[in-house]
């Protein structure tokens, strides 16, 4: 009889170590299936925010068709710049202490607050539109704003005192089209705008912050 009531007492302890097993491997199947939803959503968010800034740099650049005739001098209002900026760190990534760049002041706040005093040179560059602007036209529910810089040294008219970074060209005599991959891509016998480079950057929900980059010319 003792037997038997040992046998039932050791079931019992079998049955409720089994069940608090099952239970942690419910708990960490849930726990792994929210991690994953949450994962795939951010990437979801993600994706949405670039391609808001695709749409974003397609407006740059018919801003930039619109006003061929002005883009020797900075039009901050605008968020363009006439020369490269070479100091420039748009995401504020590569700034610190040791190597200070200078960063875009997305917030419009001339402070730069997202990023810690003393590890950036300055905090001057304009976007556009500006941060309580860009609120009011959302693409998609993310809030995008751009800066452009034309890639030459210095502001005012490309020439031998102020060199641009160009698409190449060749002689009259040579097959333009030869090589040529994409439309609009071939390259010129005639003299080309300067390269120009748009970085756009575009916030959506829970603060996702996508950046890109387009270099055009004309």
């Amino acid at each position: 009889m003792n037997s038997i009531q040992t046998q039932r007492g050791m079931s019992m302890l079998i049955a409720l170590i089994a069940l608090v097993v099952m239970s942690l491997t419910a708990v960490a199947l849930v726990r792994s299936v929210d991690t994953g939803t949450l994962i795939i959503g951010n990437y979801s968010f993600k994706q949405d925010a670039t391609e808001s800034s695709s749409t974003a740099a397609q407006t740059a650049m018919q801003w930039l068709s619109n006003n061929q005739g002005a883009l020797n001098a900075n039009d901050e209002a605008n968020g363009y710049y006439a020369f490269s900026i070479d100091t420039l760190d748009p995401t504020g990534s590569s700034t610190s202490a040791a190597n200070p760049l200078d960063l875009v002041d997305w917030a419009s706040d001339g402070e730069c607050t997202n990023a810690k005093v003393g590890t950036f040179k300055s905090c001057k560059y304009q976007v556009f539109p500006k941060a309580v602007a860009a609120l009011a036209a959302p693409v998609n529910g993310n809030t995008v704003q751009w800066i452009i810089t034309r890639l030459c040294k210095n502001v005012g008219p490309p020439g031998s005192l102020n060199p641009c970074l160009t698409p190449g060209s060749v002689a009259n005599a040579m097959a333009s089209d030869r090589g040529e991959l994409t439309s609009g891509g071939r390259i010129s016998s005639t003299p080309q705008s300067p390269y120009y480079r748009i970085v756009v950057r575009s916030v959506g929900p829970r603060n996702t912050v996508s950046f890109t980059e387009t270099i055009v010319h004309f």
